[in-house]
């Protein structure tokens, strides 16, 4: 392996990071990040994510180098030395321009942000696992079940191939693409506790999905409340999320379909081709039947007995 594409895009940090939002999706974080937006911070996200896709090789880099068990991380090709991890630096060139962040890819970072970023307050955002597994497996894992973006993934074709490989690479990482199931819920209960043992009991706001209030949010995050911001925004996008995923499914579709017409073409040309110089070879074969009968005409021209002579009694 060549050097850390990290390395090729350096960045220094605008502003400091101010909050680190350690919650799974589909736990409340687009609430938070309403809110957080409200009170004046700019915060990094999924929907960041997307809107600069030229990052995705950079976390997945991330993921490889930092969360992969040490024995399946690449090594320097020369002195098989191990790539160093994600550290402060590395996510200063990732979140350098912002001053908070929420969602994943970047909470699968919790112990990492924590120790890059001590000064940063901690936000965990919550949800029983029963709801979060089925409000999971209606829109973030439909990514990874759907059949057409399991093809983008596999083959790499699509702009849905970037995303849904890092979507792959996340949850492989979290609970080996169980996606559902009992690892899945100890992948669940095992993230929720190394947060709260990285981050004790007093330094840290838990909020519960769809339990969120601008009170308690501005004492912990020491900020005056905003006048006329009007109710908390207690959000679910599952719906919208949903709605994008079929829209970005019959992209997709029409793609394989465009595809497979442009194959089905070429295959009927060819096999036009194909058959129109088959035919005339069996022309061409018929046609030397008659040659003896041409080269007896040539020779002995028209006389003979013809059909219109009579013959003499």
């Amino acid at each position: 392996m060549g050097p850390r594409l990290i390395n090729n895009a350096p960045r220094e940090r605008t502003k400091p990071m101010r909050v680190l939002v350690l919650g799974l999706s589909r736990t409340g974080t687009t609430s938070i990040l309403v809110a957080l937006r409200k009170l004046g911070y700019t915060p990094y996200s999924m929907r960041d994510l997307l809107t600069n896709p030229a990052s995705i090789p950079l976390w997945r880099e991330a993921i490889t180098l930092t969360l992969l068990p040490t024995h399946k991380r690449p090594t320097r090709i020369r002195n098989r030395t191990i790539f160093p991890p994600f550290a402060r630096q590395e996510f200063d060139t990732l979140l350098g321009e912002y001053d908070a962040v929420a969602d994943l890819p970047a909470a699968l970072f919790a112990k990492e942000l924590v120790e890059a970023y001590p000064e940063a307050k901690v936000i965990v955002t919550t949800k029983a696992y029963e709801e979060w597994e089925r409000s999971m497996s209606e829109s973030v894992w439909l990514l990874l079940k759907w059949r057409v973006f399991q093809l983008t993934r596999w083959l790499g074709v699509t702009q849905m191939a970037p995303l849904t490989r890092l979507m792959h690479e996340m949850f492989g990482v979290f609970d080996g693409n169980s996606l559902g199931g009992r690892r899945t819920r100890e992948a669940y209960e095992k993230y929720y506790a190394d947060v709260r043992e990285l981050v004790p009991e007093g330094k840290r706001l838990e909020v519960q999905s769809g339990k969120g209030d601008w009170d308690s949010l501005c004492v912990f995050l020491q900020v005056e409340k905003p006048e006329g911001v009007g109710a908390y925004p207690n959000m679910d996008e599952g719906t919208s999320m949903v709605k994008g995923l079929r829209a970005a499914w019959w992209e997709v579709v029409e793609w394989f379909g465009l595809i497979a017409g442009m194959v089905l073409v070429t295959v009927v040309g060819f096999v036009m081709i194909y058959w129109q110089a088959e035919l005339w070879s069996r022309f061409e074969g018929a046609l030397k039947v008659f040659e003896p009968w041409v080269g007896f005409l040539e020779r002995n021209g028209t006389e003979g007995v013809g059909l219109g002579e009579k013959s003499e009694l």
